[in-house]
């Protein structure tokens, strides 16, 4: 069952990166949102926009040079000094650290979530990361549903016609009536 959920939430947050143009996509939901960068641009996309400046914060990297793994600290964009294996996991779980409060910042419910587990690749975890972001996702889609049936109302509303005794003065006899 826990595959089987895995293979769901990794097509939905993959539709999203498919269709804002990322083309790094999830292969395995376990290690690829491990580092918290892939986990931060799923959450811009989701959000609709720049919600997590990712060119202010520090970003921890781990990049294949010619076949061998050059792990870095960047900056921006700028390379500021290589790491070693202890701090680049340390970083990891920072980074997916400033993921989840940034989503409890925005009121997505990561109660139980821990920075720890998601970046060891804990599965329950990770699942219920990304069913809280479905349903962020899913309250987002709502709103704008509601607002936009708000703004045709009003403009249904202002472009009606006005009715036949709107502008006549009721009498006395009219008003007792009603």
């Amino acid at each position: 069952m826990l595959v089987l959920l895995a293979q769901i939430y990794t097509d939905w947050a993959n539709h999203y990166l498919a269709k804002s143009g990322h083309k790094r996509l999830i292969k395995d939901l376990q290690q690829d949102i491990a580092d918290g960068v892939l986990l931060a641009e799923i959450i811009q996309i989701i959000g609709d926009g720049p919600l997590l400046q990712l060119g202010d914060a520090i970003i921890f990297m781990a990049m294949i040079f010619e076949d061998f793994i050059f792990k870095a600290m960047v900056f921006g964009h700028k390379v500021i000094a290589p790491l070693h294996s202890t701090h680049l996991m340390l970083a990891w779980i920072e980074n997916v650290d400033v993921c989840l409060s940034f989503l409890a910042a925005r009121g997505v419910n990561v109660q139980g979530l821990s920075a720890e587990e998601i970046r060891n690749g804990n599965l329950k975890a990770i699942l219920g990361l990304f069913f809280s972001l479905s349903r962020y996702k899913q309250q987002q889609h709502q709103q704008q549903q509601y607002y936009q049936s708000l703004v045709e109302l009003q403009q249904h509303v202002s472009h009606s016609p006005p009715s036949a005794d709107a502008g006549q003065p009721r009498t006395q006899q009219d008003m007792q009536s009603r």
